[in-house]
């Protein structure tokens, strides 16, 4: 990363850490109150659910690569999801970041990198089309319940307008030939460009018509596999569906449950404020936007900050700490690995032999 880059990252990751503690702090003796009534056993089950969210994700692009021709062991393509998924959420790229993570991680397990692209952009579209439906509803709940400040809706609208544009964006650029050739080759460039800063030598450069060509047979391929695509929507429905939970589960850990309106409303703007440019998953900015939101819904300040943070925990601090783990676990297990630590065996047989 350049000296720019690592100033934008540390500048972002600074405001973020300010904003949330000017938010937390503003609120400190309700949040105090909040936290000293908080249930455990609430806040753990929260924690189950937002890592089942994180497997479902990782079982959606398992199932996508299994249909493109290139399955991998569950473990690995459920590692692979959560670091680059969590690379996304500290690296604020658009998710440029957990793209070239993931490219790479497949790369070194000879999946090519026109498979990562089509994958990438299948799981992505469902993805988008299941949430915008949600923050749709959420919306929703927004327009008909909400009064006074707007912000909360402003920041809904402009995400699911973000998302139907991504969305629509890489479905039109796959059906059309001529945009998806031209697509294609600065796509082809630039992942070769992202893989060599990640790794220790450069990837050998890929034939540009043998690219064009895996991405076309991919593509034909997902056109034939109806069933497992069908089984990617159902995962990532699962995914949502379980982030959604464990934001409940949140706020009943704090003693206020809330309804699918509010529920859905507030998963809405916390996911539009996650939008927001070099602050890392929109840190402090979704906490106070949830908050906000739900004082002006008539719920306690206190308590939804606290269920705020809990998630915030829950979905997004614990997988982070744990793709550390797993990253090294990914490095150490690549197939160059495996077969120099093999070779350096043979080499050094034991003694007991």
């Amino acid at each position: 990363m350049k000296a720019g880059g690592r100033v934008v990252l540390v500048a972002g990751a600074a405001a973020a850490l300010g904003l949330l503690a000017w938010v937390v702090g503003s609120n400190y003796a309700q949040v105090r109150d909040a936290a000293a009534g908080m249930s455990w056993g609430w806040a753990s089950a929260a924690l189950v659910c937002a890592l089942l969210s994180q497997a479902m994700g990782g079982l959606a692009l398992s199932s996508v690569l299994t249909s493109l021709g290139h399955p991998l062991g569950a473990a690995t393509v459920l590692g692979i999801s959560l670091v680059s998924t969590t690379a996304n959420y500290i690296v604020s790229t658009g998710g440029v970041s957990g793209f070239a993570l993931k490219a790479h991680l497949l790369h070194k397990r000879h999946v090519p990198i026109a498979t990562t692209i089509v994958a990438s952009a299948l799981t992505a579209v469902i993805l988008y089309a299941v949430l915008a439906l949600i923050l749709a509803q959420g919306l929703l709940t927004l327009a008909f319940r909400l009064q006074g400040s707007r912000v909360g809706l402003i920041e809904g609208v402009v995400g699911l307008g973000v998302l139907i544009l991504a969305a629509g964006g890489l479905i039109v650029l796959f059906l059309d030939g001529r945009l998806r050739g031209k697509a294609a080759r600065r796509v082809f460039h630039w992942t070769n460009q992202a893989a060599f800063r990640l790794s220790s030598k450069q990837i050998p450069a890929e034939n540009f018509s043998a690219f064009e060509r895996q991405m076309a047979q991919g593509l034909a391929r997902i056109r034939h596999e109806h069933g497992r695509l069908t089984l990617a929507v159902a995962f990532t429905c699962l995914d949502w569906g379980f982030a959604l939970i464990s934001l409940w589960l949140c706020f009943k850990a704090v003693g206020d449950p809330l309804p699918v309106g509010p529920l859905s409303a507030v998963f809405a703007v916390g996911q539009g404020a996650t939008l927001i440019p070099a602050l890392p998953g929109g840190l402090g900015a979704a906490e106070g936007s949830m908050a906000a939101l739900l004082v002006t819904l008539g719920y306690d300040g206190g308590r939804a900050l606290v269920a705020a943070l809990l998630y915030r925990a829950a979905y997004y601090l614990v997988p982070s700490l744990l793709s550390i783990l797993v990253l090294w676990g990914l490095k150490v297990s690549e197939p160059g690995v495996l077969s120099e630590a093999a070779a350096r065996a043979k080499d050094f047989p034991s003694e007991s032999a």
